[in-house]
């Protein structure tokens, strides 16, 4: 088990012309690459504290007003992937990214995408905490939390207010908890980020918003085509949400998800049918490696689908191959 590694840094170290590019130096190393702006040239005064506990990160945060940019090229410059989970005790901070923008101030939690342009701009003083958390992680237990990035919620009340204890007890006495221990409340924490960040009511009212978690339903769907149980209901319950609630973002698209499962099934198979390199697999082990588990039902919905069985579909490709 892996121990707590820290890292501690201050301007005050450093003349003062030198304050800000060590700061941005510092970020660099133990945080991402930001470009920085900041007016105050001559004194730059912030502190900035790492811990590695496991594969998560736990920072502190103290800084003068600043502006910071993360651009493709930032990015490129790391291969670490995070989700970064953030709230402030100290000041306020404007956080956009994609088409989400949210201020970000005492009693608000945020998340943000490392590995997307972001932007962030503080006019004042900001003292902030943050939960660096593996990306692949955070993408498996949280379906859908690309969309939540540049959002943020209220920690006072509700799922948030739980969130936020959390939160704050991890950073305080997370060197407490015994080294076994500590990926069962690091995993509870991506868990509470899940229930805290799931779609509200008060989203749900937005179009874009709901497009943009149709575009994950879609998403996922496409990427587990092959499972067997993959349905409206195990979309739903993988995403957090209702049936009900997956039913009303399908609406908009004229189209139920079962009917949107089965279609992307079937041209998923008529794509293999044709496909060189299964050519020696059967119409019916097709079938199911694209989660139809009866090879009848599969020919008849190809049928309707595309108006010839699959076999002849796939005697048709054979011959277009052959030039016969």
């Amino acid at each position: 088990m892996r121990i707590i590694e820290e890292e501690s840094w201050q301007s005050t170290c450093l003349p003062p012309t030198k304050q800000l590019p060590g700061f941005q130096e510092v970020l660099d190393r133990t945080h991402f690459h930001w470009d920085l702006k900041s007016d105050r040239k001559d004194q730059y005064i912030a502190e900035v504290r790492r811990r590695a506990v496991n594969d998560y990160m736990l920072t502190h945060i103290v800084a003068d007003p600043v502006t910071g940019f993360r651009s493709m090229d930032d990015i490129k410059k790391s291969n670490e992937a995070y989700f970064c989970l953030l709230f402030f005790t100290q000041g306020e901070c404007l956080l956009a990214q994609g088409a989400n923008e949210t201020v970000v101030s005492d009693g608000k939690i945020a998340i943000w995408d490392s590995t997307r342009p972001a932007k962030f701009q503080n006019t004042s003083q900001l003292t902030q905490y943050s939960i660096l958390i593996p990306r692949d992680n955070a993408k498996i237990m949280i379906p859908g939390i690309e969309d939540m990035c540049g959002l943020s919620v209220d920690g006072t009340k509700g799922l948030g207010s739980i969130l936020h204890s959390h939160l704050v007890q991890i950073h305080q006495a997370i060197e407490l908890v015994e080294p076994e221990d500590r990926p069962a409340v690091l995993r509870a924490t991506v868990e509470l980020v899940a229930a805290a960040f799931k779609p509200e009511s008060a989203n749900r009212s937005s179009t874009a918003f709901r497009q943009a978690v149709l575009n994950r339903v879609q998403e996922y769907i496409v990427a587990n085509l092959g499972e067997p149980d993959l349905s409206p209901a195990s979309v739903a319950a993988a995403f957090r949400f209702s049936p009900r609630y997956l039913h009303r973002l399908f609406e908009e698209s004229d189209e139920s998800a079962g009917s949107w499962i089965r279609k992307r099934r079937l041209h998923a198979a008529k794509a293999d049918l044709c496909e060189p390199a299964k050519s020696r697999l059967s119409v019916t082990q097709i079938a199911m490696q694209r989660g139809f588990a009866d090879a009848s039902h599969f020919s008849h919905a190809f049928k309707k689908e595309f108006g010839q069985s699959p076999r002849q579909f796939k005697q048709s490709c054979r011959s277009n191959d052959t030039g016969h």
